[in-house]
């Protein structure tokens, strides 16, 4: 049986994404990819790239994860066997390689698109697990959340009165002990991520719902950034969905 595959992109700043055709050779073509573009129409020297994929007009807030809800949420009874997310600067940011990205369009199982030079930029440990994974201590975020994105930052969060920490978010997500949640939290940093229908599946459309409603107040909340970091968590485990905050459907 042949695997359904879609490719979904987030386009934040009119990057060049002719890069994408190296895709087709993989399996991809502009029928079976997804552009979510947020370049203003008025925007100088706007690329032209609807012949490269469907192009859905996505407004400038919530970084990627953003899109990553929205097309879940949309898609979410009609989803492909595999989608491939990524940013629309994947390679030119050096999220990840050639090699690594090639091999996560040839899958059919959860590949984290990274192991680039953003890794190496990181270093010393304890950025990074076998010299590979980027990951970071959760006391981190429990005893030095400033240090990782700025006081003023966190106090401006939405979320904040209701979902203070990245703890109390996990808990907002899940229903997990404490001792459950891991002592590292392994992420690929941009969230650019190949991923199977059925981990997509394993939490419902108000669990995607939530990564649109909290982090869309501006182009890059610290709720993206806790978002990005609990992918891996959530698609490969099987955790308990905690359902004691609802989305409102629109």
């Amino acid at each position: 049986m042949t695997l359904t595959k879609t490719l979904v992109v987030s386009n934040h700043a009119n990057h060049d994404l002719e890069w994408l055709k190296m895709t087709y050779e993989y399996g991809f073509s502009p029928e079976n990819t997804i552009i979510y573009d947020r370049t203003p129409d008025d925007f100088v020297g706007k690329s032209k790239i609807d012949h490269l994929g469907k192009v859905i007009k996505s407004p400038n807030l919530g970084s990627n994860p953003y899109d990553i809800g929205r097309y879940i949420v949309d898609y979410y009874d009609d989803l492909p066997d595999m989608m491939i997310h990524i940013k629309g600067n994947l390679l030119q940011k050096k999220y990840t390689t050639k090699e690594r990205f090639i091999y996560a369009l040839n899958s059919n199982w959860l590949v984290p698109i990274d192991r680039g030079e953003l890794n190496s930029f990181h270093n010393p440990l304890p950025y990074l697990v076998n010299d590979e994974w980027f990951s970071h201590p959760m006391h981190w975020y429990d005893n030095n959340p400033e240090n990782l994105f700025g006081r003023e930052r966190l106090e401006g969060m939405k979320i904040r009165s209701r979902l203070p920490t990245f703890r109390s978010f996990i808990h907002d997500l899940f229903v997990i002990d404490d001792r459950d949640i891991p002592k590292n939290i392994s992420f690929a940093p941009g969230a650019n991520y190949a991923v199977p229908k059925h981990y997509i599946l394993k939490y419902s459309k108000n669990f995607y719902r939530k990564m649109m409603h909290y982090s869309d107040y501006e182009n890059n909340p610290i709720e993206a950034h806790w978002f990005e970091r609990i992918y891996l968590f959530a698609w490969q485990g099987c955790l308990e969905e905690n359902f004691s905050y609802i989305v409102e459907e629109k």
